[in-house]
């Protein structure tokens, strides 16, 4: 049986990820293992985890047949994992026990000119994980109907779409292939398409796929453009590099209202990925980290932003 892990907080905004995660248990079908991680509390305190489980329970049973029918509902099988520490000290471990086939967790943007990600963040949880993190927006949303799948084709190994097909279950949707090149890769556009011709072959994808070879010099703009033209709701990225991840969730994306920061986006981890924070946008380039910084926030506030 498929096994999706959902990290939670018991917070408002972890409402709306168990609330997508029950969704898809129904459709694949998987069963969902709860993880709530009691940053402070210590592991020898059994009424302290005993109580937070309760609330965890109380929080599933009451999205159980919120959102689902109630026949729905109780086809999901639950399993709860309450733990002292942190999230990023768990996770890995417990998705290697559970043998998850995807991670389901909310959506947090991030200031992109930080000197670190935060740890909690699904950019730096993922890069931990071989399964693929889904990030889940705020608000009420149905299973995608249209997905756009935005890589870099020629690098992608075999793995990551042999992950992806097996997610085709869970996500039964027509599905876009995209391949962005800037204008200088002209001459390029020979083996780049076929390279995306090579990747549909490989996917075991039940719905059509078509392939899109597109023309921009800002690959995520271009993407933005091209899920809004498709009005996908669903948008798969396998990034190769934590710069290109983190990009991802940037807040000046989020303030603008992008069209990616609106929809789920589920993150392939690529073979050869590297883990090296490059410059995900034209102001990080700008004003690249100092060697050492003392204090994250008192250098962010020193930069003069033009």
């Amino acid at each position: 049986m498929k096994t999706i892990l959902v990290p939670l907080d018991l917070t408002a905004a972890a409402e709306p990820t168990l609330a997508y995660a029950n969704k898809l248990a129904v459709r694949w079908p998987a069963e969902v293992v709860l993880l709530h991680c009691l940053p402070g509390a210590s592991a020898d305190a059994p009424a302290t985890l005993a109580a937070e489980e309760q609330r965890l329970r109380s929080l599933v049973e009451r999205l159980r047949y919120q959102q689902l029918t109630r026949q729905d509902g109780r086809r999901i099988r639950y399993r709860y994992r309450v733990l002292a520490g942190t999230l990023p000290e768990h996770v890995q471990a417990e998705a290697v026990r559970c043998a998850a086939d995807l991670v389901v967790m909310s959506l947090e943007h991030i200031d992109c000119c930080h000197q670190a990600t935060p740890s909690t963040h699904a950019a730096s949880v993922a890069e931990g994980l071989a399964c693929p993190v889904l990030v889940v927006p705020p608000g009420r949303r149905s299973l995608p109907r249209r997905v756009v799948f935005s890589a870099e084709f020629g690098l992608l190994d075999k793995s990551v779409l042999r992950r992806l097909s097996g997610l085709a279950g869970a996500f039964p949707a027509p599905l876009e292939l995209v391949q962005f090149y800037a204008p200088l890769d002209r001459p390029q556009r020979r083996p780049l398409k076929q390279a995306l011709t090579a990747a549909a072959t490989q996917l075991a994808w039940a719905a059509p796929v078509t392939q899109h070879l597109v023309e921009d010099e800002s690959r995520l703009e271009g993407v933005d453009e091209f899920c809004a033209r498709e009005h996908a709701d669903l948008l798969i990225i396998a990034p190769t590099n934590a710069g290109q991840l983190v990009e991802y969730f940037a807040s000046c994306y989020a303030k603008t209202r992008a069209y990616h920061t609106q929809i789920p986006v589920l993150m392939l981890r690529a073979l050869g990925y590297n883990a090296a924070k490059e410059a995900c946008c034209a102001r990080c380039a700008q004003h690249p980290e100092p060697q050492q910084a003392a204090s994250v926030r008192s250098v962010y506030h020193t930069i003069p932003w033009v």
